[in-house]
């Protein structure tokens, strides 16, 4: 398996965590929910770094096919 399609593995497995996450907000307690979001910012953060990756590598391969 090639490093592109791991990274749109963990990419769509990163948005889903997200989207379940903030499903979630509702239910979790107020005391505990800046932790929570806390962490969806450093999912989101993580999410956006894979993004640009891919955006990368898809870069250098239509610049090898040009080739």
């Amino acid at each position: 398996m090639d490093i592109k399609s791991k990274i749109e593995k963990e990419i769509s497995r990163m948005k889903q965590l997200i989207q379940d996450g903030e499903n979630i907000m509702g239910q979790v307690p107020k005391h505990l929910r800046h932790n929570q979001e806390f962490v969806l910012e450093i999912y989101k953060k993580k999410l956006a770094a894979l993004e640009q990756e891919l955006i990368r590598l898809e870069d250098l391969d239509s610049k090898k096919i040009r080739i």
